[in-house]
């Protein structure tokens, strides 16, 4: 699960940085006793000691750092999603007027709010998370196609289909936005669009894409050449994906079953 590479993450981080911040706070206090009791993995006391620690905290940093040790507590034994989501609704309103730390909280609560499958609050979460100022690049195309995706997953076709075309319209390289006319491609591919699906992916394929990306872009036009009726066509588009689809086993039976049409 997603969640659970986040937060595994989030405790590797947490415990590398623990003497450095050691070094930064005042003997003592609930959240220096905090630090020492994650060393020691004693979660219900790193609890106690961070609610406490947060109703008394007045600085920003020090009650950021309270509030991600509380989630990586909350989540170390098994994960809380529904516990973290919680908590970071509140962290979301207390940061608001930090778009570094509002992007953090909103990522995080993107990902949980998918995994618990709450579709609108998801939209939410994205719509909120790409109008954020100073996104990069990247972190902008991430985020319109979680976005789309949220979409896709409760049938809003025409909803996901407008945010990848508002992905595409962003003024970025070509090459940068490219995974959104992937995901594109693959929506026309559902919604049976077979001529669409084929023209975006020879588009991808033009564009010189690569690796893992060829592969899946070959098995997208390879799949809507066989439903025009192209069989010649598909079977070489399925070939030339082989060696970089993620599953040759999925291509191989393709390749099997449009042979054995061609022949009949």
């Amino acid at each position: 699960m997603r969640i659970d590479r986040l937060f595994a993450a989030a405790l590797l981080g947490l415990t590398l940085c623990l003497a450095a911040c050691d070094q930064a706070a005042p003997p003592g206090d609930d959240l220096s006793a905090a630090r020492a009791a994650v060393a020691e993995r004693d979660w219900p006391l790193v609890e106690r000691l961070l609610r406490r620690c947060l109703r008394e905290e007045q600085l920003a940093d020090r009650r950021w750092e309270a509030w991600n040790m509380l989630l990586v507590s909350t989540n170390a034994h098994a994960v809380e999603p529904l516990a973290s989501l919680e908590y970071l609704e509140v962290m979301l309103e207390e940061f608001a007027d930090s778009d570094d730390k509002t992007k953090s909280i909103l990522e995080r609560m993107g990902v949980i709010t998918e995994e618990l499958h709450r579709h609108d609050r998801s939209a939410n979460v994205w719509s909120a998370y790409i109008g954020l100022s100073g996104l990069s690049s990247e972190e902008l195309v991430f985020g319109y196609r979680r976005l789309a995706a949220t979409h896709f997953r409760v049938r809003r076709f025409d909803a996901g289909e407008g945010v990848l075309q508002q992905c595409l319209a962003l003024h970025l390289p070509n090459n940068e936005k490219i995974m959104c006319t992937y995901d594109l491609a693959d929506l026309n591919i559902g919604r049976q669009r077979w001529q669409e699906a084929a023209d975006m992916s020879l588009q991808i394929l033009d564009a010189e894409a690569d690796g893992e990306l060829a592969g899946l872009t070959g098995y997208l036009l390879a799949d809507a050449l066989e439903q025009l009726g192209k069989t010649d066509d598909a079977l070489q588009q399925f070939q030339l994906a082989r060696d970089f689809y993620p599953n040759t086993a999925v291509i191989d039976k393709r390749i099997a079953q449009l042979r054995k049409k061609s022949k009949k």
